[in-house]
């Protein structure tokens, strides 16, 4: 990896600058403990800065990967928002496809159902009516047979000689 050195720097002898990293490995220059680039954890804290010289790159690389990655998580969670919105709104559509057929439906047996109870309470009727029809011609039947029976009792006491008491009128019989 081919670091890029600020053109301050004096170019110096391999030999001897195996000797100053033998003093001191990099303990004098280390650009993540400057205490300017301590404070720096993200991309807008680049952009308060004036110059980007004195920023390490791998630092500047770490930050912006950061950033695409929270981007990227950001659009995976809008599109799958996004898709369970749509998963959403064409299961209401399908919903919105049955409720009318549905609706005619219901009415439908609803209506045959009344046709049907009113038939059969109609039926109904009409067996009671024929029940209580021949229960009143069996009653009448019965009442001539009564009435019958008394005519001829009173037609065998009128021969008898109680002839006073039919001669008056009916509404003189009562008192």
């Amino acid at each position: 990896m081919l670091k890029v050195l600020p053109t301050s720097f004096k170019t110096i002898s391999t030999r001897s600058a195996f000797r100053i990293y033998q003093i001191s490995p990099l303990t004098s220059y280390s650009p993540l403990k400057s205490s300017q680039h301590a404070d720096i954890k993200s991309l807008e804290d680049l952009t308060k800065l004036k110059s980007l010289e004195s920023v390490d790159p791998e630092l500047i690389r770490k930050l912006i990967n950061e950033r695409t990655v929270e981007l990227n998580v950001q659009n995976e969670l809008e599109m799958l928002k996004n898709l369970n919105r749509q998963e959403k709104m064409s299961q209401e559509v399908s919903l919105k496809r049955f409720i009318r057929p549905l609706w005619v439906f219901f009415l439908m047996s609803s209506t045959v159902y009344l046709i049907l109870h009113y038939i059969w309470w109609k039926l109904e009727v009409i067996e009671k009516e024929k029940e209580l029809r021949s229960y009143v011609e069996s009653l009448e039947m019965e009442l001539d047979q009564t009435l019958e029976s008394q005519n001829r009792s009173t037609v065998g006491s009128q021969s008898n000689g109680n002839n006073k008491i039919h001669d008056k009128p009916w509404y003189r019989r009562w008192f």
